[in-house]
């Protein structure tokens, strides 16, 4: 019985609630509250709470099939922007690896001309040729030239 009465009361308290409320006053100036409208003579006629017009559903898919469509085009623009955005970073990390093992090679190449022992170079024909003072001074400077490229 009393599950009973409290459905009952919950029942009144939601259609209550969804319900439009007016406010007016009437001859007598008295402000009224209803939930139905006014008498035709009512002054100052407000809605408090306008109801809500229910939803119509969709006559045809393609209204709900538009949002999706975009929502799916718009991902696809995240994940290629996306794949840009790692397709350019890795690009530049491995421009980064490039520099650093040209930086070490221009190092190691200077600190072999100036270590004092025997450089060679070959010629075109495959044979060895040891470099003379100006040649050396020349690749010294080629050398110390790469270093100023590649390690900044």
């Amino acid at each position: 019985m009393s599950k009973t009465v409290c459905l009952l009361v919950l029942l009144a308290a939601v259609a209550t609630v969804s319900a439009q409320t007016y406010k007016w006053k009437d001859a007598s100036g008295t402000v009224q509250y209803s939930d139905s409208p006014p008498p035709p003579g009512a002054k100052d006629v407000q809605q408090m709470r306008k109801v809500p017009a229910p939803s119509a559903p969709a006559a045809t898919g393609t209204t709900q099939a538009k949002p999706v469509a975009d929502a799916e085009a718009e991902f696809r623009k995240r994940m290629a922007a996306r794949q840009d955005a790692e397709a350019k970073q890795a690009k530049a990390q491995e421009e980064e690896q490039n520099r650093a093992r040209n930086c070490e090679l221009a190092k190691t190449q200077l600190a072999a001309i100036e270590s004092g022992n025997r450089v060679a170079r070959y010629l075109p024909s495959g044979e060895r040729v040891a470099l003379d003072d100006s040649e050396r001074e020349q690749a010294k400077v080629e050398a110390q030239r790469s270093i100023q490229t590649w390690c900044k």
